[in-house]
């Protein structure tokens, strides 16, 4: 287990978004990536659209994208996390974006072995996690709590930096801006797949939602942490 990990900078963070933290950390061009999407957090077609040279695919873990870019470089699949349709040592760089926390434990643990797998020797995981806290956090969390799942996913990331396992590389804390042009858009696209929302629990959600709306819609900033773990020999 590392005990240099944190859950949280107390220092703060920078505004930025994943395009930006990827390109910084990661050496994108022609690499062969692998994004393992969830709804609204796939990151993988601005990156490919702004990196021609490399080749990502999208493991698409909570039904189809709409509309997804036609780009050259990126191709689409379904299938589960920790049941990736990849061969062994396939991918140069994994994405995991906001997926990890909203899965159950067992299969957690699955998505972090198979993500392993499939990486090639000294390959890169970028495991990205919303941290806990903001304003956007306190409209989300009326469907669903998801802080003791965040907290358990820190952990086990924790855990997975090990002799022979994952090595951690760095750490990256910023606060990601978030533009929504009304409620609905919450709806579509950051509400957990397993979640049934009931009237009463819209209606809360859609209120305080409403506190933050101007003539364009809703600006938040989310705090995010990214993990970045190498595979060792």
């Amino acid at each position: 287990m590392s005990d240099t990990m944190q859950a949280w900078d107390p220092r703060g963070a920078p505004v930025s978004v994943h395009l930006e933290i990827a390109s910084a950390l990661l050496p994108l061009k022609e690499s062969e990536i692998l994004s393992l999407a969830s709804g609204a957090g796939d990151i993988a077609p601005a990156i490919a659209a702004a990196v021609k040279s490399a080749t990502v695919v999208v493991l698409e873990t909570e039904g189809a994208t709409e509309d997804p870019p036609p780009l050259s470089n990126l191709t689409f699949r379904t299938g589960d996390a920790d049941r990736i349709p990849a061969e062994d040592e396939s991918f140069d760089i994994v994405i995991v974006n906001a997926l990890l926390s909203r899965v159950s434990d067992d299969r957690r643990v699955g998505a972090l072995r198979e993500i392993r797998r499939v990486l090639r020797p000294h390959g890169l995981a970028y495991i990205a996690e919303p941290a806990p806290g903001g304003a956007f956090n306190e409209i989300t969390r009326v469907f669903k709590d998801e802080k003791q799942a965040r907290l358990a996913t820190f952990e086990l990331l924790k855990d997975t930096v090990s002799p022979g396992g994952m090595v951690l590389e760095s750490q990256k804390f910023f606060q990601m801006p978030l533009a929504l042009a009304d409620f609905a858009a919450i709806e579509r696209g950051h509400i957990p797949a397993d979640v049934r929302a009931t009237p009463a629990q819209r209606a809360e959600a859609q209120k305080k939602f409403d506190r933050h709306k101007g003539p364009k819609g809703a600006l938040f900033q989310v705090p995010m942490r990214v993990d970045l773990l190498r595979k060792s020999d």
